[in-house]
């Protein structure tokens, strides 16, 4: 059965990391317990950090194994959880898949099949500790200590942890983890080479069938990859060869941008995957360009959601959520395991700004914003809605939408024309708000190329419901005059669609944000 959501837990930041010794089979199930009675109907469980097991692995290396003394504090704290495990005669990875048998909770060990740490570090799994440059792909700068898939023995070694978590732990199926360091050939050998990764992912697939059949079972295949085609490619993946083989039941695109775009046009690998009856999921960025909040909210969770299933998606695939869970958490859970539910309940669909070093060429090229404003010229915005405008609108459950324009630097002596779909807005219909000092909440280290400091101003439109479409909406900001005083830069850096429903809500309070029931 296919799931309907899926939520990634790497197993340290948000559980091994958390828990003082001692601990007990209440705190190591506690990754399935969190998530139940949510959408969230398989879970994605790491093994680990990159090369390092927190299991009882026999085939790989385990935290505390040829290490007596911990100066990482973090690292210390997860070498105790296992021993303290061991020493109730279980582990991590054991109770969380019992507990998800028990409660009826899909659970796929997630596999890094790559990982860069160098020979002895706390991180390096035993066949590098072992082999050492025999098994790294070794280009100086580039990739020196990330496994080379070329070499017969990382491949087995890969084989053998699966072997594993599938046999000896009944996992309910894997999942090959391609993104976590995205090298796995030498470079001047990537495309000679995908050959044998393809046949890698094939033996994958044997050997799980393998073990499933001797225990009388089906045991599915998840991989995830790049949400860029030509990232995968570039890296000696060719996602089409293994779902053209049969090889996969599930594949995640990872988007691997760091800014949340609700209208992402992402389709090729949804329609490469559903031609062979594999479901698509998408793993979207964690992070919005937005005053408001830093994470996205659950109107913009439920515009991608929209998209997703537009394009063809089975489902989103999520996973770092702020920890530990509170109720938007919980929302975001409920809501998106079933997200037709609510086909028409309240929207945001936004435009994020180009990402990459200011000073150098965007690494997003296909975004639109920021957007400089200059006199006798036009911006033309594209906003994706995925939403069934027509039906809804048909059916009397559509709301006028509001549509918010961000300007950074904004002149209020220029003269400016709005037209949305060729309807002319009025200038006098909007209204206009502004900040001296806006800061846009995003954590140091995002390249994004629009500012986290400014004067903005926003432009509320309320638009005629009858002017939306189904599919691209066309947004024009004409200048047709600017203050010949103001030389500074204007631009728009901020899009905003809000898509409105009669759906049901508590009224409004006074001196509350909803009247309670019964008050």
């Amino acid at each position: 059965m296919v799931p309907r959501l899926i939520y990634y837990n790497d197993a340290h930041h948000f559980h091994a990391k958390r828990i003082d010794p001692p601990v007990s089979i209440h705190k190591l199930q506690r990754p399935v317990d969190e998530v139940l009675g949510t959408g969230v109907d398989c879970l994605v469980f790491g093994l680990g950090y990159g090369d390092v097991y927190f299991h009882r692995s026999k085939a790989g290396r385990v935290v505390g194994q040829s290490k007596d003394v911990w100066d990482s504090y973090i690292d210390w704290r997860i070498m105790r959880m296992v021993e303290s495990a061991e020493e109730l005669g279980t582990d991590q990875l054991a109770e969380v898949i019992k507990r998800g048998r028990n409660t009826g909770l899909c659970v796929f060990p997630s596999l890094k099949l790559q990982d860069s740490a160098p020979p002895g570090g706390e991180r390096c799994g035993l066949l590098k500790w072992q082999h050492g440059e025999l098994v790294c792909i070794g280009d100086q700068g580039r990739a020196k200590w990330c496994y080379d898939y070329a070499c017969d023995l990382v491949r087995q070694d890969k084989l053998a942890i699966v072997r594993e978590v599938l046999e000896d732990y009944r996992a309910d199926g894997i999942e090959l983890d391609f993104m976590f360091d995205k090298y796995y050939f030498r470079q001047s050998e990537i495309e000679r080479n995908i050959p044998i990764m393809n046949a890698f992912v094939v033996q994958v697939r044997q050997l799980a069938a393998e073990v499933g059949r001797s225990q009388a079972r089906e045991i599915p295949l998840m991989a995830r990859v790049s949400a860029d085609e030509t990232v995968n490619l570039a890296m000696g993946l060719d996602v089409r060869a293994w779902l053209a083989a049969g090889a996969l039941d599930y594949v995640v695109a990872q988007d691997e941008r760091a800014l949340l775009d609700t209208g992402i046009q992402a389709s090729w690998l949804a329609q490469a995957a559903e031609k062979h009856h594999v479901a698509a999921f998408y793993r979207p960025p964690r992070r919005i360009y937005d005053h408001r909040v830093g994470v996205p909210d659950i109107e913009m969770y439920r515009a991608l959601a929209r998209t997703l299933d537009f394009q063809g998606y089975a489902g989103i695939y999520i996973g770092y959520l702020p920890w530990p869970f509170d109720h938007r958490e919980y929302q975001v859970l409920r809501e998106m395991g079933y997200p037709e539910v609510h086909s028409r309940s309240d929207k945001r669909y936004i435009l994020a700004p180009k990402e990459g070093k200011p000073s150098e060429a965007t690494t997003t090229p296909e975004r639109q914003i920021p957007a400089e404003l200059k006199e006798g010229g036009t911006v033309s915005l594209a906003i994706f809605v995925a939403d069934d405008i027509e039906s809804s609108r048909d059916e009397g459950d559509l709301r006028d939408p509001y549509l918010t324009i961000r300007f950074s630097f904004f002149c209020i002596e220029d003269k400016v024309d709005f037209r949305f779909n060729g309807h002319e807005l009025s200038i006098c219909d909007a209204e206009i708000t502004d900040e001296r000092a806006l800061t846009i909440k995003l954590p140091p280290g995002i390249p994004v190329q629009a500012p986290l400091g400014m004067s903005a101003h926003w432009f509320r439109f309320r638009i005629p419901a009858s002017t939306i479409v189904q599919g691209t909406n066309n947004l024009e900001i004409r200048c047709t005059s600017m203050s010949p005083a103001a030389g500074f830069t204007r631009s728009v850096n901020g899009i905003e669609l809000q898509i409105r429903y009669n759906d049901m809500k508590r009224p409004e309070g006074l001196t509350m944000d909803r009247v309670v029931p019964g008050s």
